[in-house]
């Protein structure tokens, strides 16, 4: 049986279930990066999972977050110049969000070297805010490759799972609600609505028209209501979510300044004149169907953006779309097994997960 533990290597402490008890070196290492305010806990329940499915998860806290680096004076500087209404803002987000990006590689290099992990075998998948993450790592990871070493090899896929349109640098719907931005109550209680309001199930139409933006169903309850107090309290984590926190300000900076716009195009097209890099890596975009508004539009966003590139002649990253019908953004907490049959499979509509689409 695996025994999962808290390790630390360079800037993350991490949980790690190991190797799976059998396997021939061929296994699947999941890396799952977390959203806004939560940890790498709220992926708690795949780990005694794993095992069972002939994998490895690797949850990651990142940086600001319990027991990986804090952010140092300088990080502190250069993240909050992007709030400044100066030329050089938009590009401290762009270093910013690429410093974090060199951050993953070097540590996927160092689990690869140190645990001695299979070829092709690593799959890295940043839940909601955590998508712009991972999709920095995947526009930056080419550059950091060397002729003496080459990650690449090593990366099967990269996953967007579950994000909200703001995290793919996608623009607002005219008319949209989001708690964090209504000028109508106080900082203090959009934080404390915002948990019940991201966490309820949502019965969204097909339309911009017929999405649901405020009212979250009775039932299945918002997963946080579910959740004990020991739970909750492992699984969130404040500070990086203040008004001045590092997640609050690089939310704010990433959309304002075009960043996580940039960061997706670099991910998903190659540059005018040229291929795509580390072409073997697939990005998957998995969407939760009765989450909050963010993620249909997202997705929508998505599927309108690929299509015109098709007609643009676009060198475009191969890519699939997995729909999990009924399905919140908690879904890792919620349907543990069926989330982490779809992360980890190549063809994830063997697990009755429907709508995979490949464009």
């Amino acid at each position: 049986m695996q025994s999962t533990q808290w390790k630390r290597l360079g800037f993350f402490a991490f949980l790690d279930t190991g190797p799976p008890p059998i396997h021939q070196n061929d296994y699947v290492t999941l890396v799952m990066v977390h959203g806004r305010g939560g940890t790498a806990d709220f992926f708690v329940r795949f780990l005694p999972l794993a095992g069972r499915l002939g994998a490895r998860v690797i949850a990651i806290n990142r940086r600001d977050y319990p027991g990986s680096a804090t952010f140092s004076e300088e990080d502190r500087a250069l993240l909050l110049s992007t709030t400044h209404d100066t030329p050089a803002a938009s590009e401290h987000a762009d270093h910013y969000m690429k410093a974090r990006a060199g951050e993953f590689y070097d540590f996927l290099t160092q689990l690869v070297k140190s645990e001695e992990l299979p070829i092709n075998s690593i799959v890295l998948a940043g839940w909601s805010l955590g998508t712009a993450f991972v999709n920095s790592f995947l526009a930056h990871a080419p550059s950091f490759d060397s002729e003496s070493w080459r990650l690449s090899q090593y990366i099967r896929r990269v996953i967007a799972y579950d994000p909200p349109s703001l995290a793919m640098g996608y623009p607002f719907p005219d008319g949209y609600y989001f708690p964090l931005n209504d000028p109508s109550i106080s900082p203090e209680k959009a934080m404390k609505i915002f948990p019940l309001w991201v966490t309820g199930y949502y019965a969204h139409g097909d339309t911009l028209e017929t999405l649901s933006l405020r009212d979250a169903l009775d039932e299945p309850s918002p997963t946080i209501t579910r959740m004990s107090h020991e739970d909750l309290a492992s699984t969130f984590h404040e500070p990086p979510i203040l008004l001045d926190g590092s997640d609050t300000v690089i939310q704010k900076s990433g959309v304002d300044r075009g960043v996580f716009s940039r960061l997706r195009e670099a991910a998903l097209f190659a540059p005018q004149n040229a291929e795509i890099a580390w072409p073997n890596v697939e990005f998957r975009y998995v969407w939760c169907d009765r989450s909050v508004w963010l993620m249909p539009w997202g997705i929508w966003s998505f599927g309108a953006e690929i299509e015109q590139a098709r007609k643009d002649g676009k060198r475009i990253r191969k890519h699939s779309i997995v729909r999990m019908r009924g399905a919140n953004h908690c879904a890792h907490w919620d349907e543990p097994e069926r989330t982490l049959r779809l992360l980890l499979s190549d063809a994830p509509s063997d697990f009755d997960i429907r709508d995979v689409a490949k464009l």
